[in-house]
């Protein structure tokens, strides 16, 4: 039997590598509960740690009841894990639009601006990105990882495949160049927490995407 590659939306690969919910919110007012149990969950974590935060802390800060916060999730573990997940599934949807708007150019000016991009969003947000990323491997499992992960690399492989000049070894380049951005900037903020210099890691990974892409 020959097996047919179907490509999936950015919409289906974001639902695939989404952590399950208990429900999955339909209404508008679902959605906000939802997003703002993220928020506060993010904002508890950075003021009292994993160890000491609770759902009932959350749920007072997103404004909710308990009740509301086990409608959605199982456990705080399942709430970090949709909270990482929507700040990487977020960021990726912000590298789609910046890689749309350099169609047609050259390969390294794209992949400078999808590097710049992730170095400015994370940076901004380095505390909880530094919280987040520490939390990963502890409440994500391995397959969630692979599926961000396989995400990231099609976002560069399309990116490079509109250059106006394509590197001949696509799906090689588009894995190097993630590793190389994604993977430097989470060392970064593992190693040396939210006060790492991301903006000092851009000429030296510039250099390196010149390289790889030349």
């Amino acid at each position: 039997m020959r097996h047919v590659r179907v490509s999936l939306t950015a919409a289906q690969q974001a639902e695939q590598a989404a952590p399950a919910t208990r429900r999955r919110p339909r209404q508008s007012r679902s959605r906000a509960s939802l997003i703002a149990l993220q928020q506060a969950f993010v904002q508890v974590l950075l003021e009292r740690g994993y160890a000491k935060t609770t759902v009932r802390e959350v749920a007072a800060v997103a404004g909710v009841a308990v009740g509301t916060f086990y409608q959605y999730v199982r456990n705080m573990d399942g709430l970090a894990a949709l909270s990482i997940h929507q700040h990487v599934h977020a960021l990726a949807g912000a590298l789609r639009q910046c890689a749309a708007a350099r169609r047609g150019a050259d390969r390294r000016d794209i992949a400078v601006a999808l590097l710049a991009l992730q170095l400015d969003t994370v940076q901004r947000q380095a505390a909880a990105w530094s919280a987040l990323f520490q939390l990963e491997r502890r409440v994500s499992p391995l397959e969630a990882y692979r599926r961000h992960y396989q995400q990231y690399v099609d976002i560069w492989r399309a990116a490079l495949a509109s250059a106006a000049e394509p590197p001949p070894r696509l799906d090689a380049a588009a894995r190097m160049v993630h590793c190389l951005c994604y993977g430097s900037i989470s060392q970064a903020l593992l190693t040396q927490g939210p006060t790492a210099d991301l903006a000092a890691l851009r000429p030296e990974l510039e250099a390196a995407l010149s390289a790889c892409l030349g």
